[in-house]
């Protein structure tokens, strides 16, 4: 039996993807049809994902969002999985600063991952996508530009705690750039369209087949 956390933003709250509602989405329908090939299984999987949040808000709510949902009599696993970076990492021009500076990016996601390992031991980390600066550069009417040229700094800090705190790490803006990723992203040019999706979700999966029994 494991519970699965998915904390994230507008990403994984599947904003945009109004077919298959994102990722999160499709990992709960995947594991809900292989409950009901195999009754030895049972995942309950939580979409934790707030549109906009960056990791100052997960700071905020990941303790009181856990400890309502984790039934210690049950004595099930926590899974975690974590997607952040995209609102931290966008420049506000009018400020000239980002909206979670590097620094405090990287002690939030620290700090969250080492309440997390109280909870469990399997937790994973997905990296920023990139985006389609021809639409996230100037954004009309927004007071926010977000460039991969930044993201590519927030994605080495995430993988540098991926590395020192010893978790799963999933490198989906790899997998973004391999696949004609403009193609990829709905008319804003940073939230993925359902293709995009199904790439996040297939990056996810196998990294967690590697590490976790899902045949029963």
């Amino acid at each position: 039996m494991a519970q699965i956390f998915c904390f994230g933003d507008s990403i994984t709250y599947g904003a945009w993807d109004v077919a298959g509602s994102g990722w999160a989405q499709g990992l709960r329908m995947y594991l809900d049809k292989k409950q009901e090939e195999d009754d030895g299984l049972y995942f309950l999987i939580y979409n934790l994902g707030i549109p906009g949040e960056t990791t100052d808000g997960l700071i905020n709510r990941f303790l009181s969002e856990t400890k309502a949902r984790i039934r210690e009599e049950r004595q099930e696993e926590n899974i975690f999985i974590f997607a952040y970076g995209a609102n931290d990492a966008a420049v506000i021009p009018s400020q000239n600063k980002f909206r979670v500076d590097i620094k405090n990016f990287e002690n939030n996601l620290e700090n969250v991952i080492d309440q997390a390992k109280k909870f469990g031991n399997k937790i994973f980390i997905l990296n920023i996508t990139p985006v389609n600066e021809e639409f996230t550069a100037s954004p009309v009417n927004k007071d926010k530009s977000r460039l991969n040229k930044y993201i590519e700094i927030y994605n080495e800090k995430i993988k540098k705690i991926a590395d020192n705190k010893n978790i799963y790490f999933i490198d989906i803006n790899s997998a973004f750039m391999a696949n004609d990723y403009k193609s990829l992203f709905c008319e804003d040019g940073l939230h993925p369209n359902k293709s995009g999706h199904k790439i996040i979700f297939n990056e996810l999966l196998k990294s967690m087949k590697s590490v976790m029994d899902l045949d029963g």
